[in-house]
């Protein structure tokens, strides 16, 4: 499938990266560009931002959402694409309550027994919320079951 639309994919480098890759294989994004934060392991991507990593830090989360702000103003995207983790949020939130961007969460497979904070705030936000264990379904009465396991 093809995807023409300006799509942002910003994710935690590491774990989060690898799902949203495994979750998008098959899917040709034309027009895309990526956002996380400094780390060794993004060094071979290209068209990306680095932004600030929250790291449950209120001054660092202010930081990252007015370079968020920053990002969704130059790119403006029709799609945000996240596994999270919290390097997401303001981006997530921002996207959708000031562009009216088509939100898709994925909640990741680390979290099989209970919620992401991430996920948890996310979901309200979310156009697509997709789960890979059947029991989160009770907490995330909307979201899609992913048929498998992303992994």
């Amino acid at each position: 499938m093809k995807l023409n639309s300006k799509t942002c994919l910003i994710y935690s480098p590491g774990g989060h990266f690898f799902e949203l890759k495994k979750c998008i294989e098959g899917l040709i994004l034309t027009n895309c560009y990526h956002v996380t934060f400094e780390s060794k392991r993004n060094t071979k991507i290209k068209n990306f931002y680095v932004i600030e990593h929250p790291n449950k830090s209120i001054i660092k989360t202010i930081i990252n959402l007015f370079q968020s702000i920053k990002i969704l103003i130059k790119e403006k995207p029709k799609f945000i694409i996240t596994t999270g983790a919290d390097v997401a949020v303001p981006t997530f939130l921002v996207g959708k309550i000031l562009f009216n961007t088509k939100n898709i969460f994925i909640e990741s497979i680390g979290n099989f027994d209970r919620p992401t904070l991430t996920g948890r705030i996310c979901y309200y936000f979310s156009d697509i919320f997709l789960i890979q264990f059947k029991k989160l379904k009770k907490i995330y009465p909307k979201a899609i079951l992913a048929k498998g396991l992303i992994h």
